[in-house]
This record gives structure tokens, C-alpha cells and sequence, in this order.
């Protein structure tokens, strides 16, 4: 029984490195597990030839070439390459500037090169939704916290540059939660 006790306490661990399973927040709802399409790379930045089965999109059809991880414009194409190179995707609506200046902390910061950040015309104001390959969670503003867990579940520790590798990174990247 003891020996039980301590192993089950073992697991339990609240060091600060351990940022655990995404969860919902008082801002973001539970994580959503969208079907898993697949599909080609696209020539340019052309529209797939199917809808893809989330907006903002969590696999599918993707972009050819390299597409820069970081802060810009990236259209649903260029997100699921990013997604596919290892790394999370922060989309949101109008945000007000502090959200803002935020979100480009933490994609230039502390999560250089394994978030983009970009705006998506589908997400009304103050929307962020936080998407990795096959998963996303839908957020009411920024919530540094689940961006945070997010990140650490879903991105790998060092994405590729979507169209630099020959080799897609996706083992381990979008696993159930």
C-alpha cells in the first residue's frame, strides 16, 4: 500500500517546469481533436481543393516553400505547413494592443521559432485559438498561461523551417491529449 502511494505521489509532480495536459481556462474552452485530413503541398499559395475540416485549419493541404515561423500574415496554406514542421500556430481576431505585443513577446521570445502568429478574417474580435497538427483550443483573449501548456504539448522543441527539410517533422506532434 505504501509502495502504492509513493509511486502514485511520484507522478504528481509541481516543479515549475511541468506545465501538464491543456486544459480549459477561465479564457479558453477544452482542446478540440478536429479529423486529421490529409493532402498535398499546394504551388504558391493556392486554395486546397476540399475545405479543411477546422478553421483555423489543424492539417490538410499546405503551402510549398519556406514559410518563416514567427509574427505575420500567414494564410490557412502556409499555417498547416507550419503545423507540419512541428510547431503551434496562434491565430486571432482584432486584438487590442497589449494582447498583441503579448503574443509577438512570446513568438520572439521565449517560444522563438516553435509559434507563429497570425490574424484570421473567420475569428470575430478578441478570438485567439491556439492549433497544433490535429488539435486546437478556442480562446476568449490572450491567456499566457494555456498558451504556455499548449506549447509545450503540442510544439516540438525545434520545428524546421516549412520547405528547408526534406524530411516533414510530425512524430509526436499532435498526440491526443
Amino acid at each position: 500500500m505504501a509502495i502504492a502511494l509513493v509511486a502514485l505521489l511520484a507522478g504528481c509532480s509541481t516543479g515549475e517546469g511541468d506545465v501538464g495536459t491543456p486544459t480549459a481556462t477561465a479564457r479558453c474552452a477544452e482542446p478540440e481533436l478536429p479529423p486529421i485530413q490529409f493532402g498535398s503541398h499546394l504551388l504558391g499559395d493556392t486554395e486546397p481543393p476540399v475545405p479543411y475540416s477546422s478553421s483555423p485549419p489543424t492539417s490538410g493541404w499546405h503551402s510549398s516553400g519556406a514559410i518563416p515561423i514567427g509574427v505575420g500574415e500567414l494564410s490557412g496554406p502556409q499555417q498547416v505547413s507550419v503545423l507540419e514542421s512541428g510547431a503551434v500556430v496562434i491565430t486571432h481576431g482584432r486584438l487590442a494592443a497589449t494582447e498583441s505585443t503579448d503574443l509577438a513577446a512570446l513568438a520572439n521570445g521565449r517560444f522563438d521559432g516553435r509559434i507563429a502568429v497570425t490574424p484570421y478574417e473567420r475569428l470575430t474580435d478578441g478570438e485567439v485559438v491556439l492549433a497544433g497538427w490535429g488539435v486546437l483550443q478556442r480562446c476568449d483573449g490572450v491567456d499566457v498561461g494555456a498558451v504556455e501548456t499548449f506549447v509545450a504539448a503540442y510544439a516540438a522543441e525545434a520545428p524546421t523551417v516549412p520547405g528547408l527539410d526534406d524530411v516533414p517533422r510530425t512524430e509526436g506532434v499532435g498526440d491526443a491529449p
